[in-house]
């Protein structure tokens, strides 16, 4: 057994700033030795150990093992040696070593190149968040539109969790590791073989911890129990067969809640020339909600992949996914309001007002998908010209049932009790000057009143036609290739809705939209050590959060978007040193965004009303740097 004291969170994050652990272009090495790298197929990707950190290829991007220094866009990669290196034990509020990511949540969002989205990928697959570290070998982030080779994707990219492989090397581990801010975990992993004979070889791999953490405010703490099963078979024609297991499951009791936005009112009653000065960063150090609160979520995931060899040209792999989430909450909606200073009247204190209402929310989530890639990989031109053709087809389900009910009707005692208490005024610090007041029951059953109950489900049927090719022995990489996509929205609404009108509660929404999408680049090796590279590449994007409302709407459409990616990589001083610097400039339209518009025209009556015409224009730089400067010590800037 072995201990080890994690790093608190900032000592963490200056440590990443000089040791960055992130891969980009490192060119590929000589494999490892044993059977984990014997008979790879074209769809599986092998790992290096004596390049620190940095990975040397990728499946995620083209569906086909690639080195990330051939790649027309930018994909970073972070190990599971990184994270364990660092204490990341939580990956939801940890990573921050990638250029242009943020906001990774356990719940399925992030934010890429300024772009949010609110689903990741799992090998391949959508998956709505809940990961633990513990079964997760690498994090690949593909930026940019290019990431809509899986379908529905965020411009600003997407990113795809790579589950923990069996090994035939037979390895145990059993650690304990606790820090600050109570946090402690115990984890186990086990891997090797479990069968050789005339039939094949089979190995395993087995994952399990056990994850609690506090959180410098009172009330709030987090438990995860995640365990993981994957088992791999060879068979003796060289085809694999992999099945796999995952359980989530995060209790966090009294949840995080942001630091509220500031607005200063200049003196003035009017709106109009309000502005956002900044966020109460001290109140964020109090938790709003009290011991009456969480914010619960969990999963089950089963996943089973199959790949072969036919010839020299032929390929094939075929994967399936089944998953099953849940989420349920209560009272984690009464966080910090907005705080006014400077109003008309400067005697009014300063203050922010908690919800009026806690709600408890259930959402229950199951789905899953098939993948079946087909792959030609040959020559032409007496082979001097290397291509690769896939064809794709994808199947995704999503399905949604989402009960949410307030604590109970308005004139409830317990919610008047609340709602004299829960304005708390504050001092010039943004500090609240008394001890606060929390809303002091737990739910009731046979008080709540439904405020939401919606049966949502999307299925998107796509296929992918690819090509790529191979010119002046390899120097010249080449891709283009064409997307398209059928999605159906089906839905149902129990407590119905006015906007837009014309709903009868109850009844079935049925909406079907069409879209293809291309994409295309090159890669150019000027020199042996450096490289420049351009793809333009289109996306969509269907969010399961869009409501009943939302689909019902004649005038909806998804969200579209185009892009750019642009830049050099290239390795120096033997090739320890290597480097991306790229640019990028993406639009995205058909963002859902809120307008004053006359009803009707001429009335001078405004009203506010959600419209699909919004567009966001995000254009920037970044570089990537990674230096094994010896074999004990890595550097990277990001």
């Amino acid at each position: 057994m072995t201990s080890n004291l994690l790093l608190p969170r900032a000592c963490i994050a200056l440590l990443a700033a000089t040791t960055l652990a992130f891969a980009q272009t490192a060119p590929s090495s000589a494999a490892s030795s044993g059977d984990d790298v014997i008979k790879l197929s074209e769809f599986s990707v092998k790992s290096e150990s004596n390049r620190g950190y940095a990975a040397s290829e990728t499946l995620t991007g083209s569906r086909v093992k690639t080195q990330i220094a051939d790649l027309p866009y930018t994909v970073n990669v972070l190990t599971s040696e990184f994270f364990e290196d660092f204490g990341i034990l939580e990956l939801s509020d940890n990573v921050i070593q990638i250029g242009g990511f943020t906001g990774l949540d356990v719940g399925g969002g992030f934010n890429l190149r300024g772009f949010n989205s609110s689903s990741q990928l799992r090998d391949g697959f959508f998956r709505l968040g809940r990961y633990g570290a513990s079964n997760v070998d690498r994090m690949e982030i593909i930026k940019g539109n290019n990431a809509a080779i899986y379908g529905r994707s965020s411009p600003g990219g997407m990113m795809n969790m790579i589950s923990k492989a069996p090994k035939a090397k037979e390895n145990q581990r059993l650690s304990y590791s606790w820090g600050t801010e109570g946090s402690d975990r115990l984890f186990l992993e086990s891997t090797g073989p479990l069968y050789r004979g005339s039939f094949g070889k089979t190995n395993y791999v087995f994952t399990a911890a056990h994850f609690q953490k506090e959180f410098d405010m009172a009330y709030a703490r987090n438990r995860n129990q995640e365990y993981f099963l994957s088992v791999g078979h060879e068979f003796n024609d060289g085809s694999n067969l992999t099945v796999s297991a995952e359980y989530f499951l995060q209790l966090r009791h009294s949840p995080n809640n942001a630091a509220p936005l500031i607005i200063d009112q200049k003196g003035t009653a009017a709106t109009t020339d309000d502005v956002a000065v900044g966020y109460a960063k001290n109140l964020a150090k109090y938790n709003p909600y009290g011991p009456n609160s969480e914010l619960t979520r969990g999963s089950t995931n089963y996943s089973a992949a199959y790949d072969k060899k036919f010839t020299e040209v032929w390929s094939t792999r075929m994967a399936a996914n089944y998953y099953l989430a849940r989420r349920w909450d209560f009272n984690q909606n009464t966080g910090w309001g907005t705080i006014n200073i400077n109003p008309a009247n400067p005697a009014t204190p300063i203050t922010s007002a908690r919800g009026a209402t806690p709600n408890r929310t259930r959402i229950i989530e199951d789905g899953g998908g098939f993948q079946g890639d087909l792959l030609a990989h040959y020559f032409t031109n007496n082979h001097k010209i290397e291509h690769r053709t896939l064809v794709t087809l994808d199947i995704n389900d999503y399905y949604r049932w989402d009960p949410s009910l307030n604590y109970a009707a308005a004139g409830n005692p317990d919610l008047v009790a609340w709602n004299a208490v829960r304005t708390v005024t504050l001092d010039a610090n943004y500090n609240p000057i008394a001890p606060l007041a929390y809303f002091p029951k737990f739910y009731d059953a046979s008080k709540s009143v439904y405020t939401r109950n919606q049966r949502r489900r999307i299925t998107v049927i796509g296929s992918l036609l690819r090509q790529q090719m191979s010119f002046f022995d390899g120097r010249l990489l080449t891709y283009a290739g064409l997307r398209f996509d059928a999605v159906r929205f089906r839905d149902r609404d129990y407590t119905g809705f006015t906007t837009p009108a014309g709903y009868v509660t109850g009844t079935s929404i049925d909406k079907k939209l069409n879209l293809t999408k291309p994409n295309l680049g090159f890669n150019y090796k000027i020199t042996p050590n450096f490289r420049v590279y351009g793809s333009y590449s289109e996306s969509y994007f269907v969010s399961q959060n869009d409501t009943s409302p939302n689909h019902f709407d004649p005038t909806f459409k998804p969200e579209v978007a185009s892009g750019w990616d642009y830049g050099f990589k290239g390795s120096v001083l033997n090739d320890r040193l290597v480097y991306t610097v790229s640019g990028y400039y993406a639009v995205r339209k058909n963002v859902l965004v809120t307008d004053s518009v006359e009803t009707p025209i001429g009335s001078g009556n405004y009203v506010l009303v959600s419209l699909r015409d919004g567009d966001q224009l995000v254009r920037g730089y970044e570089a990537d740097v990674t230096w094994r400067m010896t074999n004990e010590l890595d550097f990277g800037l990001s």
